[in-house]
């Protein structure tokens, strides 16, 4: 299995803290826009999602720096599709609320990587005419609980909308169902996918990168 040493991690997260473009996600944003990206049921080009993470200027990134991202990558996608996935160990939720939502904190810089790669797939999956009813609902709560926290505005209208509209109550409720949503979210975008007829099981699975 593809596996970052710690090194390797030490050194991305460290660049892009200090040398990456203004605007570059966080580490811990990468992992989420990761997960999000490789789940996606259309084969997505490189220079297409790579650009995202460093809004768009990648003419001067290091060689080495995109290899440790590509074995970041093939990573994620080891434990998506062959292994167990878990949130990264980072990712926690804070008892006091409001922290969740700062710039910062892991699980608001998880959620906001997250909302930064669902856009590759999710309008086209949702607006599916054939796609399974179920399923869309399913897809749909996933959505609500992996971009919850990358947004405290939006957050509080997802409050407003449910019976239960105390964010207090309804926060830890939600850290919950990521962690519930997490391990088997490529398959049902498979299944998804699958159910809205405009892809078929013999689609070839996305290859590792750089491997």
């Amino acid at each position: 299995m593809n596996k970052l040493t710690h090194e390797q991690e030490r050194q991305l997260n460290q660049w892009l803290l200090d040398e990456a473009p203004s605007g570059t996600l966080s580490l811990t944003a990468v992992k989420g826009y990761l997960f999000a990206v490789i789940a996606s049921p259309d084969e997505i080009e490189v220079t297409q999602w790579l650009g995202n993470i460093f809004e768009q200027q990648t003419d001067q990134l290091p060689d080495e720096i995109t290899l440790i991202i590509a074995t970041l990558y093939n990573q994620i996608s080891d434990q998506m599709f062959d292994s167990v996935m878990t949130l990264p160990t980072i990712v926690e939720y804070s008892e006091m609320v409001e922290a969740n939502f700062l710039s910062g904190h892991p699980l608001h810089e998880w959620c906001l990587g997250f909302a930064c790669g669902m856009g590759f797939y999710s309008d086209k999956l949702l607006d599916a005419p054939q796609a399974s009813e179920e399923l869309i609902e399913s897809f749909s709560l996933a959505l609500m609980a992996f971009t919850f926290f990358a947004d405290r505005e939006n957050a509080q209208q997802v409050v407003l909308s449910q019976e239960n509209n105390n964010i207090n109550n309804f926060a830890p409720m939600m850290y919950q169902m990521i962690q519930d949503f997490v391990g088997d979210y490529a398959e049902l975008i498979e299944h998804l996918a699958l159910s809205t007829g405009l892809y078929d099981d013999d689609d070839d699975d996305d290859d590792n990168w750089l491997e």
